[in-house]
């Protein structure tokens, strides 16, 4: 994470080379076998200059990672906006698609932000990333059930969240269950085994309305 937060715009332009030449350098090579200095190199900057904001490697990946949250919550919202008035199951497909080909288009860099997911501090900021992904799945199912309890379709979206993601990482270590088709027709059927649970409370809620 950083040392201190960049105020003024020739910093935060610092803090963005660094992290790009991160994610580069990620993208190559395992996190163990990288040192600041090659990060310093394929960033263009200075390793004095790396060190004002990263105390070490580890620090930057976990940026990154903070950084990859942020485009994963702005990739899920723009699918479910540009998504809009398709069938439900076509529309939470879309998501776990474009989700599933970021991840594809970075193994590496994404194998490495796997690793360093255990050291995730549970910040205010990671917290809101992951509701907002969490807000947009609801929003899906909430447009497919309106009439359902907002608790049970929040429970859902939970669900199918933490479902999308060990479903991409799990592509991510084993390429081949993407290339035959077997993580796209496991997440199909999750999905459908979801929103069957959806329904089931749909209908106790039914019943209960009617003593």
């Amino acid at each position: 994470m950083l040392k201190k937060v960049p105020q003024q715009a020739r910093s935060r332009q610092m803090v963005d080379f660094i992290l790009d030449g991160a994610a580069r350098v990620l993208n190559a090579a395992p996190l163990a076998e990288t040192t600041t200095n090659r990060i310093a190199e394929v960033a263009g900057v200075g390793i004095g200059s790396l060190y004002q904001y990263f105390d070490d490697k580890e620090a930057i990946a976990l940026s990154l990672l903070r950084r990859h949250l942020e485009e994963s919550a702005a990739l899920v919202h723009g699918t479910r906006l540009a998504s809009g008035g398709h069938d439900v199951s076509e529309r939470l497909r879309a998501i776990f698609v474009a989700c599933l080909r970021d991840h594809r288009d970075k193994r590496m860099l994404h194998l490495n932000l796997i690793d360093v997911c255990g050291a995730i501090p549970s910040t205010a900021r990671f917290d809101a990333n992951i509701g907002t992904m969490v807000d947009d799945l609801s929003a899906i199912l909430r447009d497919h059930r309106p009439e359902a309890h907002p608790d049970h379709i929040r429970l859902c979206a939970t669900s199918l969240h933490q479902s999308i993601v060990l479903l991409v990482h799990a592509a991510v270590s084993q390429p081949n269950l993407e290339r035959d088709g077997t993580i796209i027709g496991h997440f199909e059927a999750l999905d459908a085994a979801n929103r069957k649970v959806l329904d089931l409370h749909l209908r106790q809620q039914a019943r209960a309305a009617a003593r």
